[in-house]
């Protein structure tokens, strides 16, 4: 007969076991590997102190994103775009008082635009409508807007207008470019604005012509309030 092998007899003695195993059994507990071992104290605050330092490190580039990204956003503002607040009732219904638009700054002024300006001989600003452009003839008759003898509608205002014209009174009161300047046209680099509510606005019928110097550029975008959002 075949003599059987340790592992034969390991399996058919159960009474061979570790001094280990029959410790486990006794105290209930798992068998544990003899060159298993625990992490120490030492160990743990090593641990700790690269979970804090990582976390610092999160923290700290977090904040400088923060920071280099206002940077750069600032910047841009200062050459690319900018908000603006308006101030007074002299755009209504188009925009009103404390509302908040996004200024363009490198966009090319066209008629009828909407433009953030300097007021001139003035510390103030305020949004305005380009009505009139260089080189250009401007005036109203019998409240009725006329470029280079050509009739122009104002559809921003068509609302407005038709109300007040039920009542019997004149939306926009009729006045000429050389009444304003003594010049039959605009001058290069200048423009003529108007507030969109005509009958009570503070616009180049009280300080004349805006330099194209004083316009800081042409409203985008409404965007306070917010259930008022808009585009023009």
């Amino acid at each position: 007969m075949k003599k059987a092998t340790h592992k034969n007899r390991a399996k058919r003695n159960p009474k061979k076991q570790t001094a280990q195993t029959i410790n486990a059994k006794k105290t209930g507990k798992k068998k544990v590997p003899i060159n298993s071992k625990r992490p120490s104290k030492k160990r743990k605050k090593k641990q700790n102190k690269k979970k804090r330092r990582k976390m610092k490190l999160l923290f700290f580039e977090i904040g400088l994103t923060i920071l280099v990204t206002t940077v750069v956003v600032y910047l841009l503002s200062l050459f690319t775009f900018s908000f603006a607040k308006v101030e007074g009732y002299s755009m209504n219904d188009t925009l009103e008082d404390k509302d908040v638009v996004i200024v363009n700054k490198l966009t090319d002024i066209k008629r009828f635009d909407l433009v953030y300006m300097q007021v001139p001989n003035s510390k103030d600003k305020s949004i305005r409508r380009i009505i009139g452009r260089p080189g250009e003839n401007v005036y109203y008759k019998n409240g009725q807007l006329y470029i280079n003898e050509e009739e122009k509608e104002e559809r921003f205002i068509a609302d407005y207008k038709r109300q007040f014209e039920k009542d019997g009174m004149m939306f926009t009161e009729d006045f000429t470019l050389r009444s304003l300047t003594g010049k039959p046209t605009i001058p290069k680099g200048k423009y003529l604005v108007l507030g969109d509510n005509r009958p009570y606005a503070t616009d180049s019928r009280y300080y004349q012509l805006v330099d194209e110097n004083e316009i800081i550029g042409t409203v985008e975008m409404r965007v306070l309030p917010l259930h008022k959002l808009q585009k023009f």
